[in-house]
């Protein structure tokens, strides 16, 4: 039995290491790879539910002539798969397959109608028709028998209504603490940065660490810059304060760069700053703490405001809490006919007798698609890139547990989004910062493709001669038109065919 692939970071290795009697050796990953090994000899496929942190791995059994692969539960890692004949090839990149020689490219389009209705690779398909992505939170046995995907773990909500509000914030708190005491065990946090927007999120994160050197992105373009309440938090908390400035020059030149690393298109526009940020901050050191999952666990976004209003529509489905347009609209773009399933990637009807509750409802869809196929994608394809290791202690499953046994009155509470959470906050921060409005990591691009002084190098790739093999000119024509007009809602249109069309071009091509 031997680990074949690995990727990842086993957040409670200590604590198995002790369990598994084995002793660690210099080498982080060795030592993880042994946990792996150990732990499926003694628990076998539920060696998955021991584990805290962000794996990605495959364990050939010799004797079985099968392989066991597991993806964490949110997908900070990534798994992609190929089976072809008696092959069997799995890696966290796509490059691993493709040059293995044994496949042959081929686009899939209803990967793509899927990317410009999300507009970030969602599911199971990839744009690589025959290569598939491990869903998160499952597990997969391949043998003489074939592949068998099964779940192992899914979002789901069991509200205690027992628990005082008092109680929650110090368990959410305490929970935080236990978590990042793991990570100060596997990690030297003297030299650490930490991502720092100047919302709760990263402020919490920044003052319960006890990191003393915060860094934020942000803009000449002053209305989009998060720098200002950023220092102020730092300031507030003891720890240095580094902007890293990015222009819009320096934007777009990085865009194909960052396609290549990432691999898949994604329509997030503040991925490629990010990033640039990531590669600023690795100059500096290797390790960087960042703050995703809280929004999803806790429901931080605006639209669950909505919630109820939202579910009482008829044959309402919630995508996500972010998209690109309807797929009917992104059917006549592409010039395709047949939908495909959308109940195939949402899973509704089974929520509706264990997920009572509206709120529960959406943050279950954006923790399984919006969470690992944007959030998590676009981070652990910056932080790779530029040879970082990040730690997301929010995005740890104990964190999530906790989260789902809270009742969603206390989530969203009199309008306030993250109530619970930012009571726990304010257990280390002032008020002022624990319930500053939320402000969301806001790039000028939309402003930066209205401007005349790029706007040739952009319809060059808006239309050009791959753009017409996928889209309809004119329609896409009458998008940008739109939005030259001053349509907002149609720049996320433009920008998710903007980026597709470079992928294809810069990285499908080759």
């Amino acid at each position: 039995m031997k680990i074949r692939m690995y990727e990842g970071y086993i957040r409670n290795r200590q604590k198995l290491c002790e369990e598994l009697s084995l002793s660690p050796v210099n080498n982080r990953k060795n030592t993880e790879a042994e946990i792996l090994l150990s732990g499926y000899r003694r628990w076998g496929s539920d060696v998955v539910n021991h584990l805290y942190g962000a794996f990605a791995f495959a364990i050939l059994d010799e004797e079985k002539n099968e392989y066991f692969c597991a993806r964490d539960p949110f997908g900070i890692e990534s798994f992609y798969y190929l089976q072809t004949g008696n092959d069997f090839l799995c890696s966290t990149d796509l490059k691993t397959i493709l040059e293995s020689g044994k496949y042959r490219k081929e686009l899939d389009r209803d990967a793509l109608q899927l990317y410009m209705t999300f507009g970030y690779p969602v599911g199971e398909i990839t744009l690589y028709k025959g290569i598939r992505k491990l869903s998160a939170g499952h597990t997969l046995t391949v043998n003489d028998c074939g592949c068998l995907s099964q779940t192992y773990f899914t979002p789901s909500f069991a509200p205690d209504y027992s628990v005082s509000e008092e109680e929650w914030i110090k368990e959410i708190d305490n929970t935080l603490q236990e978590i990042l005491d793991e990570d100060k065990q596997n990690f030297d946090f003297s030299n650490a940065r930490s991502f720092l927007s100047g919302g709760v999120d990263s402020s919490y994160l920044l003052a319960a660490s006890g990191v003393k050197n915060a860094c934020g992105i942000g803009f000449g373009e002053n209305e989009f810059s998060e720098s200002a309440p950023a220092h102020k938090t730092a300031e507030t908390l003891g720890a240095a304060f580094r902007e890293i400035t990015i222009t819009a020059e320096e934007y777009f030149a990085s865009i194909p760069n960052f396609i290549k690393a990432s691999e898949l298109p994604t329509s997030d526009a503040s991925s490629p700053a990010f990033s640039i940020g990531c590669k600023r901050v690795a100059e500096e050191t290797g390790l960087c703490l960042s703050g995703e999952g809280a929004d999803e666990f806790y429901a931080g976004y605006y639209v669950y405001h909505r919630a109820e209003e939202l579910y009482r529509q008829e044959n309402y489905i919630y995508l996500s809490c972010d998209g690109i347009m309807e797929q009917e609209k992104a059917l006549k773009l592409l010039k395709q006919d047949e939908k495909y399933p959308l109940k195939r990637l949402m899973n509704d009807d089974a929520d509706k007798e264990q997920d009572t509750d509206y709120l529960s409802r959406m943050l279950k869809t954006d923790i399984s698609l919006w969470l690992e196929g944007d959030i998590l994608f676009g981070v652990n394809r910056a932080v790779k890139t530029n040879g970082l290791n990040v730690l997301l202690p929010f995005s740890d499953r104990r964190m999530f547990e906790l989260s789902s046994r809270i009742p969603s009155g206390l989530k969203l509470k009199d309008g306030c989004g993250k109530y619970i959470f930012r009571k726990a906050a304010e257990t280390r921060l002032p008020e002022e910062i624990a319930f500053r409005k939320k402000i969301g990591f806001s790039v000028p691009a939309r402003k930066w493709f209205s401007e005349d002084r790029f706007r040739p190098e952009i319809e060059k790739v808006l239309f050009s001669g791959v753009s017409t093999s996928f889209f309809d000119a004119d329609i896409l024509r009458g998008y940008w038109d739109s939005f030259l007009a001053g349509d907002i809602p149609c720049f996320r249109i433009v920008y998710a065919a903007y980026i597709f069309i470079i992928w294809y071009e810069t990285v499908f091509q080759q």
